[in-house]
């Protein structure tokens, strides 16, 4: 049984302020991946996190979420690219995530594509990459899920691989230490991936991961994006055979492929505020295809209390986020839980399941 989530509650407007107007502009001065790595190094320090008297205590049973069966005590999750060596997952909890995706985790280290892969787009609150998985691969990754031991029922972890093996041993080895494994079959920055866009292999692929995965983690299939007819279609064939083959969750969807100048290999997946409106037709379409016969979470956009009633009265379970985070700070995540209960509160609802129709 988990426990209700302890959040900060901290959330006067000269605090998020402050994280506006004078520490996202001192970050804005490195560049997107140097800025990413110093407040990586912030978050291992837990006197910032913990210090007595900065951050009060919210538990809100109205706030608990259930994905595949995980109980969650929010539906507000951080999606995987954040922490891709798992190293600060704990502290990602503290701040106020119902859960958090680290990775995505490969079976060997990958230095990933050339610099420069990662641009922000300030004005629209977006970011566009190119990163192509760098991480430090699966036996670094070990050590780090093990220390959250005690949490790991609020820990997913992405994987990823262009073969069938490397995903399966990375499958075998992580899934017992986190409640869930996504699989990202979907980035638009790693070559090879489209292969299992292809039904046939698709379901090869969840089979083999299922006959080695722990029996407690659930396995979640994360869809690539649509905007055209032609893609739409196969997403939502992708979203069938994937239920069909014994998976549990659907993540709806990953990054929306662009071209930029300003990435060394020229194209990229575009994140952020632009990518809402479309993350809420695609997560309708989606429940629509499938039902309810597993759960979907969605991801893309998110940076509101308004989007995530919006994103669960179209039947998701959970949302996720990253590039919100960016732009807003370790703020964010508490303000989105208040905010959602707030709404919750103006509609007279008590449970997520009873949200529906538009945020009041």
């Amino acid at each position: 049984m988990n426990r209700p989530i302890s959040v900060p509650i901290c959330q006067s407007q000269s605090e998020i302020a402050l994280y506006r107007s004078v520490i996202r502009p001192l970050l804005w001065t490195l560049s997107p991946e140097r800025a990413h790595t110093l407040a990586s190094v912030a978050m291992r320090l837990p006197a910032v996190w913990k210090a007595p008297g900065v951050f009060a205590r919210l538990d809100d049973p109205r706030l608990a979420a259930d994905v595949a069966g995980i109980t969650l005590p929010s539906p507000i999750g951080l999606a995987a690219g954040f922490d891709k060596n798992c190293v600060n997952l704990g502290a990602l909890l503290d701040i106020g995530f119902g859960f958090v995706t680290g990775g995505t985790v490969t079976l060997a280290e990958r230095t990933g594509n050339p610099k420069p892969r990662l641009v922000r787009l300030s004005d629209e609150h977006a970011l566009v990459n190119s990163l192509g998985f760098p991480n430090k691969g699966l036996d670094a990754a070990v050590p780090r899920l093990r220390r959250n031991t005690s949490r790991n029922r609020r820990i997913f972890v992405s994987i990823s691989g262009t073969l069938e093996d490397e995903i399966v041993e990375c499958c075998r080895v992580l899934s017992p230490h986190a409640a869930a494994v996504e699989l990202n079959i979907s980035s638009p920055n790693t070559a090879g991936l489209r292969e299992f866009h292809d039904a046939g292999r698709l379901r090869a692929l969840i089979e083999q991961v299922l006959s080695c995965k722990s029996p407690e983690a659930r396995l979640l299939v994360k869809l690539p994006p649509w905007d055209k007819s032609e893609d739409r279609r196969t997403a939502l064939q992708l979203a069938e055979t994937a239920v069909s083959a014994g998976a549990d969750g659907l993540v709806v969807a990953n990054t929306l492929p662009v071209e930029h100048a300003g990435l060394a290999v020229g194209q990229g997946g575009l994140s952020g505020r632009p990518l809402i409106g479309n993350t809420i037709r695609m997560t309708a379409e989606v429940c629509a295809a499938v039902g309810k016969t597993v759960d979907v979470v969605s991801c893309g956009g998110v940076s509101r209390p308004a989007d995530v009633w919006e994103l669960i009265a179209c039947g998701a379970s959970a949302v996720q986020l990253y590039t919100a985070f960016v732009y807003e700070g370790p703020l964010l995540p508490v303000r989105l839980n208040r905010g959602l209960i707030s709404l919750m509160e103006r509609a007279g609802v008590t449970r997520l399941s009873d949200i529906a129709g538009p945020p009041p």
